[in-house]
């Protein structure tokens, strides 16, 4: 079996971090949380660039730089460690990771909480994910490929009849609990 995993609200509780953490220290800096609110929203949808986010509220490079390490350091504690033990017993060779958003704010979260390695591939990208999770299901076609991923928009425009060992699994209250029901025995 091969596994697909979503990085944000997946492997990153990404929602708790930008709340409690990277928005916390935003309005320390002096920034209202209405304006991060409303920058947040637009340029999430083009690809999240912290460093840009940053620049944006802050002139002071230096002031930006200390600030991103600030937010970045904490990382590690917004891990969701179960599922990280769950994809090291799975295996790199079964694990990709296919995440949205900006390139090098997904790889420095990616690579900071110590999860790079733990994939064969790691896909960033914009937009719909369904030539990605499709790409891998047709090099696989022998084996069942699940994709877990905590929203169901990534699932609505992927095609089950031309890749019928394609599963999904919606990563919500019980989703490491589905799955862990699915994983072989180890």
């Amino acid at each position: 079996m091969k596994y697909i995993f979503d990085f944000d609200d997946v492997l990153f509780q990404t929602t708790k971090h930008r709340k409690e953490h990277m928005f916390v220290l935003l309005q320390k800096a002096g920034i209202p949380l209405f304006e991060i609110e409303k920058y947040y929203k637009k340029a999430r949808l083009e690809g999240l660039s912290l460093k840009s986010m940053l620049a944006h509220f802050l002139s002071d490079k230096e002031i930006q730089e200390k600030l991103y390490e600030e937010i970045m350091e904490e990382n590690k504690n917004f891990i969701n460690t179960e599922l990280l033990e769950k994809i090291k017993k799975i295996g790199k060779e079964n694990c990709f990771l296919i995440t949205h958003g900006g390139t090098e704010f997904q790889n420095d979260k990616i690579e900071r909480i110590g999860a790079t390695p733990l994939f064969s591939e790691i896909i960033i990208l914009q937009g719909s994910k369904k030539t990605a999770v499709e790409n891998i299901c047709e090099r696989f076609r022998e084996e069942k490929v699940i994709f877990i991923d905590d929203k169901v928009q990534y699932f609505e425009d992927l095609d089950f009849k031309k890749y019928p060992n394609l599963q999904t699994i919606l990563y919500d209250e019980q989703g490491l609990e589905k799955l862990i029901s699915i994983l072989p025995p180890q």
